[in-house]
């Protein structure tokens, strides 16, 4: 397989209308930001805007959209995109096939021999696509139906529907180890990460939080090392990148929140939902939307007098930031299709 492209990592994490200037187009090449432009405004305010990765190299740019369940590959002739359309087919962010810095920056390393986007990409026959013919040929009738932008080929490979639960499974192993350590519910775990990253493992926001639980190191991270490994350490943004450091990093701060900063609050599902609206929104903000003056004990014994049902609405209806409001309501929901595993 030809070098992968080079990283360019882009994650919009918020659930208002957010301007070109906000976006700093300006950094990308016209082309990849269009794209980026064009599926920012394809989400509504009512929903949060998809993780995103956006990869771009000399020939052609890739923006991989893994909440909307596409991938869009723009390129000038018909051979760089056939190459771009194969090479994000059957990439599996293999260290010998990316650049050394690349691979330093992110920390990539090859876990598996079968593609990053195996079974979530399935050919016209229906088949995955794990091997260089089928994913030449399936190219070539993707690009049969191209279509053109600002002089550039531009074409669009569908994910499967159940997209989202293939890719996943993939981390269900961590969760579970992570969250037997932690005494946290895999459910929990797992519906926080698609919420955060939709299980894009180099997610990033603006504000740099990392990785498929989106982790910022120098909050998340630094409590992680001083409360639960017992010394003081700042995570890099290449240990982030892995998943399994990052899903162990974040169960161990859903402990922390649980024992420490939330402490106090008796009724185990209140307390969960006290976790999710915190790991969103700190829990200094859960005070303050229940407290005028934010007293800790003052919201803690407001919660405890509150049924489960009331302490719901409220988080979802009353908490200071709207994003918290949603984010509670869409935890709270995945966790459902999770309790089973």
């Amino acid at each position: 397989m030809p070098r992968l492209f080079s990283f360019a990592l882009l994650f919009f994490a918020s659930i208002h209308t957010v301007s070109a200037q906000d976006l700093q187009l300006h950094r990308y090449d016209d082309d990849v930001a269009s794209l980026l432009w064009e599926y920012q405004q394809h989400g509504t305010a009512a929903t949060a805007a998809p993780s995103q990765l956006a990869l771009s190299n000399d020939d052609a740019d890739t923006l991989v959209d893994f909440e909307q369940g596409h991938i869009t590959v723009v390129a000038t002739t018909a051979v760089q995109l056939k190459r771009a359309i194969v090479q994000i087919l059957l990439t599996q962010f293999d260290p010998t096939e990316i650049d050394s810095q690349t691979v330093a920056d992110f920390g990539l390393v090859k876990q598996q021999q079968k593609p990053f986007f195996y079974n979530q990409v399935r050919d016209g026959d229906g088949h995955p696509i794990e091997y260089q013919w089928r994913a030449a040929r399936y190219a070539d009738a993707l690009m049969a139906k191209q279509r053109w932008r600002n002089g550039r080929r531009v074409v669009t490979i569908p994910l499967v529907a159940e997209h989202t639960q293939i890719a996943g499974s993939k981390y269900l192993g961590f969760a579970r180890t992570s969250g037997q350590r932690h005494g946290i519910s895999t459910a929990l775990i797992m519906a926080i990460m698609e919420t955060e990253s939709a299980f894009n493992p180099l997610a990033r926001s603006r504000s740099n939080a990392l990785g498929l639980m989106q982790i910022k190191a120098n909050t998340a991270g630094r409590d992680y090392f001083a409360l639960i490994k017992g010394y003081q350490h700042t995570p890099s943004a290449a240990y982030l990148y892995q998943p399994a450091q990052n899903i162990e990093l974040a169960s161990g701060y859903l402990k922390i929140l649980k024992s420490r900063y939330l402490k106090g609050i008796w009724n185990p599902t209140k307390l969960q939902y006290a976790m999710i609206a915190s790991y969103n929104g700190g829990a200094g903000n859960l005070w303050q939307s229940l407290d005028p003056r934010g007293n800790k004990r003052n919201a803690i014994n407001r919660i405890n007098k509150m049924t489960i049902k009331e302490f719901y609405w409220f988080l979802t209806n009353r908490h200071k930031r709207g994003e918290t409001r949603h984010y509670v309501r869409k935890v709270a929901t995945k966790q459902q299709k999770y309790r089973r595993l």
